[in-house]
């Protein structure tokens, strides 16, 4: 998924709909923005591991909507909710990638900072990957998941405060768990070891007025058993990111450790883009993951070009190849993918 800096550092679901919402409503006291996004693509695949093969998809499409009310001293109250649809599911038959409740939270904000409360984005998730620029198949050394607590938490507790004087941002999360939650997000008891019993994380991030940005994020997360494959009941996870842009050029590096209850993992990322003055974009990523624990290794690349009609409509190809030492891990795959998105 491609986000810029200034989005990722934001860190909340109001940061994708500030800059494309469209207003439904506004007066002195109140603001009703509806946002989201229309996705359209066509992918194919060697093996059907990163994706499906020959289907036209939908898959991704967002309907949000945002109410700030604005409250004396600078401080407001904000709801937000973001749907992810689905309207064309990925495997073509209908059966699979349902609807479901991305985001959802309220937050009261102000010269304090903000606190937020609900479903929303992890610190990991927010903060790192920033090397990630890729619109499908990028981001693997960027390690994360819900049931580790660094993809999106089901009952989270979050403060960020920005000090925009010195670009920096810092934010902390606690997350109160989801017993009895698997993998997959279903409820399973028989699954049971992978649910959070609570989890806390934290990220700051730093962006320079001359190109530099500098973050880092730590995620640990207790869970409600024992894992049965690796003995540990437990995840710990931190990552560090640079990222640097001049004129034309951007270019970012990641490097990633994680040891979800005994399965020990290292990701290395980075990316190369160039955008020319018609619009059109080249980008390179790389994606290094060390699967320690299961004695495996997996190496990726992703290239690809994007092209933006206007502020709101960009269309894409983009070719990823992965392959792995040993297959123990995963499996080896190569996927081609070209696609249009509409944002409001």
């Amino acid at each position: 998924m491609k986000k810029t800096v200034v989005a990722v550092v934001i860190g909340s679901v109001i940061a994708s709909a500030s800059a494309m919402a469209a207003e439904v409503y506004k007066s002195d006291d109140l603001s009703v923005n509806a946002y989201g996004n229309l996705r359209a693509r066509y992918e194919t695949t060697d093996n059907g591991f990163m994706g499906a093969d020959s289907t036209f998809t939908g898959e991704g499409t967002e309907l949000g909507l945002g109410i700030t009310y604005f409250l004396d001293n600078n401080v407001y109250i904000n709801g937000d909710v973001l749907t992810e649809l689905n309207i064309i599911p990925e495997d073509g038959d209908g059966n699979d990638d349902d609807s479901f409740l991305k985001f959802g939270s309220v937050a009261i904000g102000g010269d304090f900072g903000e606190f937020r409360m609900g479903r929303m984005s992890a610190v990991q998730d927010s903060i790192a990957g920033q090397y990630d620029i890729t619109w499908e198949y990028g981001g693997t050394a960027n390690i994360k998941n819900d049931w580790s607590a660094t993809d999106r938490l089901t009952n989270g507790i979050q403060y960020k405060y920005d000090m925009a004087a010195y670009g920096l941002t810092m934010m902390a999360q606690y997350h109160t768990g989801d017993e009895g939650i698997d993998q997959t997000g279903a409820s399973n008891p028989d699954n049971g070891e992978l649910g959070i019993d609570q989890a806390y994380a934290v990220g700051v991030a730093w962006e320079s007025d001359f190109g530099l940005g500098l973050s880092g994020t730590y995620t640990y997360s207790e869970r409600t058993k024992q894992d049965v494959t690796y003995g540990g009941d437990d995840d710990t996870s931190w990552t560090l990111n640079a990222t640097y842009n001049i004129q034309s050029l951007s270019l970012a590096a990641m490097y990633s450790d994680y040891d979800f209850a005994g399965d020990e993992q290292t990701g290395i990322g980075a990316m190369a883009r160039y955008d020319l003055p018609s619009g059109f974009g080249l980008y390179g990523v790389y994606d290094y993951v060390d699967y320690d624990t299961q004695d495996d290794k997996l190496n990726q690349y992703t290239i690809g070009a994007d092209y933006w009609l206007n502020d709101s409509v960009v269309s894409y190809a983009e070719y990823a190849d992965m392959s792995f030492d040993d297959e123990v891990a995963g499996n080896d795959d190569s996927a081609f993918t070209i696609g249009m998105r509409v944002y409001f």
